[in-house]
């Protein structure tokens, strides 16, 4: 997962320096240094993660590829609207 955090930039460039040293790179230095400060004997909850109770139930549970209605599609025609110079037809 991404997420964003503002640290002073001597300590990333002390961190960077120590995942170098330790051959590992700054998120795996970052998760072992959360791991110890959270405390490693954090269980993650076992079971079927939420998400997944949700598959095959959205609107489009019953389709078939064959009824999508994009056989044969191709796309949009992305350079439609670009004009080439073409000097033979001045």
């Amino acid at each position: 997962m991404r997420t964003t955090i503002d640290i002073p930039e001597a300590m990333l460039k002390q961190a960077k320096i120590k995942a170098v040293v330790e051959g590992i790179t700054l998120k795996e230095l970052f998760i072992k240094a959360l791991s110890r400060e959270l405390g490693e004997g954090v269980p993650l909850p076992a079971g079927p993660k939420p998400w997944e109770k949700l598959r095959g139930t959205g609107s489009t549970a019953g389709l078939q590829a064959e009824e999508t209605g994009f056989e044969g599609y191709a796309g949009p025609d992305l350079l439609s609207g670009i004009a080439v110079n073409d000097p033979s037809q001045d």
